[in-house]
This record gives C-alpha cells, structure tokens and sequence, in this order.
C-alpha cells in the first residue's frame, strides 16, 4: 500500500494479494477441518468410550524427523526374518501337522484291524430263602408219595426224593452280603477274545484319505503362495524405504532453494526492482516445497511401518505383548 500511494506500483497490485490472502485462507480453514476430522479420528481409537477425558484435549502433533539409517537390511536377511516370524506362515504349518496327523490315521483306517478283547466281570450275589415250592421238585411230589404208598404195601423201604442241598450261607443275605460277595471278588467272570475287521473294500476310509491329501496339496500351494506375497511385501518396503529417503534430501534440498529464492526476491521488491506477484509466487513455492518435505518424510515413515510390518516385526518393534 505505501509503494502504491508512492506510485511505485499499480492499484491492481493490491487486489493481488487480497485475493491471494483470500485463497490462502480458504485453504487454512479447509485444512484446518481436515486436521479436526483426523484428531477426532485417533481419539476415538485411543479412548475407551465417549467420556473418556481424552475427549477434552487437544493433540498437538510433535516435530520429530524420521530415523535415517545409513546401510539398509539386505534382501534376503529381511526376506529370512519376515519367513521366520509372519503368524500367517505358522498359522498355515499348524494346520499341514494336523491334516498330516488325520492323513495316517484315514491311511490305518486301510489296513485290517486285529483287536485283542478282553472282559473282566465281578458279580455280587445274595439273597433271602423263598418260602415257595422249588419248581423243579414239586411237580413230583405226587408221584414220589404214590410210589411211597405202593413200596409200602409190598414192604419195601419207601423212596427218598433227591435232594438239592441247602444254599451256602454267603448267598444268603440282603444288600450288605450282595456288596460284601461283590468286592470280595467271589463271582469273576473273564472273557478273552481276538476280533478281526477285514474291509476289502473301505470306500469310505479311501474318500477320506483322497480328501486329505487334497487338502495337503492346497495348503502346500497356499504355502509357496504366502512366502511369495511376503517376499514381494518386503522388497517393496525396502524399495519404499530407499526411494523415501532420497525423497527427504531431494525435498530438504527444495525447501533450502525456494527459502534462497525468495529472500532474493523479497529484496529486489524492497528496491523496487521486484512485484508484488513474483513475491508471493516465491511465497507458494516455498510453501509447497516444504509441503513436499513433510510428504516424503510421512511416506518414510508409512515405508518403516509397512517394512516392519512385512518382517512381522511390529509389536516387537514397539514392545506390545498380546495375553
């Protein structure tokens, strides 16, 4: 305004930089919502429900550059580590040892099977006298009391009824005697047996063994296919890793140029060698060239996570342990 009241510049200088003002803080409110929604955004994953005081506060991003190590990890040390330690790979070889423990057993289910069978019984017997007629001898007790009176007519000594003898007294008894003649092993019974299952024909042990051994070769595939995508994981992390960080000097490099650049044409402005519009062109390259800076060292950091990630290194790395 004091070189347009000097005359040094035209009126329409001013409007210029109004309307560069303007635009840049449409883009400030436009970005400043963006940061709201983001912040929101890792409060709702670092609170526990909404009344948490997290809630209250505002996250004020800290400046911390990346690390920059000098010598990156060789290929096939990063490949060798990401095979040894991905849960995917281990998840994968628990389930081969289990279709491998079912593939024997359906390859037995095949052959014939011999079982040796054997059977131990103890028995507890006791109980009290019945007072009924034994079925066995009744039936000839007419017989024997005709037979009787017919031997005593002729004089002959009479006919004794076979007898079958009185019952031993440790059958004799209620529920005690029956647990006493049980444990005291008094009644064993053993049985030994040999059982032979010859199936010449098992389609269904045949159909189960084909399956497993199907499944075997899939899990085989899908093996070589998980170390494969791991591989490509991990050379593009490194790949990533390398380009980001020629990025950060390329970009840091930038930001130095475009700082040179418009102090220069902050001076020739000032000595009226300069306009109005070139100074705020510097301005927006500067500006974008530190843009660009923090872009290449979020893409290095997102390049770290993604190789710790592929190297299945992460909760090591960060020291989170999962109970």
């Amino acid at each position: 305004e004091r070189q347009i009241a000097a005359g040094a510049l035209a009126q329409v200088e001013l409007s210029a930089s109004q309307s560069e003002l303007e635009r840049r803080k449409d883009t400030f409110y436009a970005n400043l919502d963006a940061l709201n929604t983001i912040e929101n955004g890792l409060k709702a994953l670092l609170s526990p429900n909404r009344d948490s005081e997290i809630w209250k506060d505002e996250i004020v991003p800290s400046e911390k550059r990346p690390s920059m190590p000098s010598d990156l990890e060789p290929l096939a040390d990063a490949v060798k580590t990401a095979l040894r330690k991905r849960p995917e790979l281990r998840q994968v070889a628990q389930r081969r040892e289990a279709n491998e423990v079912q593939t024997r057993f359906n390859r037995d289910q095949l052959k014939p099977q011999v079982n040796l069978v054997g059977t131990y019984v103890n028995s507890g017997l006791a109980g009290s006298l019945s007072t009924a007629d034994n079925p066995f001898s009744s039936s000839n007790v007419a017989i024997y009391e005709r037979l009787n009176q017919l031997s005593a007519n002729a004089g002959l000594p009479p006919v004794v009824p076979p007898s079958f003898g009185a019952l031993p007294g440790f059958l004799i008894g209620g529920y005690g005697q029956a647990l006493q003649s049980l444990f005291g092993g008094r009644f064993p019974s053993v049985q030994v047996g040999f059982q032979l299952d010859l199936n010449l024909r098992n389609q269904t042990a045949q159909a189960n063994l084909a399956q497993t051994l199907i499944t075997d070769k899939r899990l085989n595939f899908e093996k070589a296919r998980s170390e494969q995508i791991i591989d490509m994981q991990v050379r593009n992390a490194l790949q990533s890793l390398q380009a980001n960080r020629q990025r950060i000097t390329a970009a840091e490099s930038a930001v130095k140029a475009a700082q040179e650049k418009l102090d220069s044409e902050i001076r020739l402005f000032q000595t009226g060698e300069s306009t109005n519009f070139l100074v705020l062109t510097r301005q927006n390259e500067l500006l974008e060239s530190r843009r660009r800076s923090v872009v290449a060292q979020l893409e290095y950091n997102k390049a770290v996570a993604r190789l710790e990630q592929a190297k299945g290194e992460t909760l090591e790395t960060y020291q989170i342990s999962i109970k």
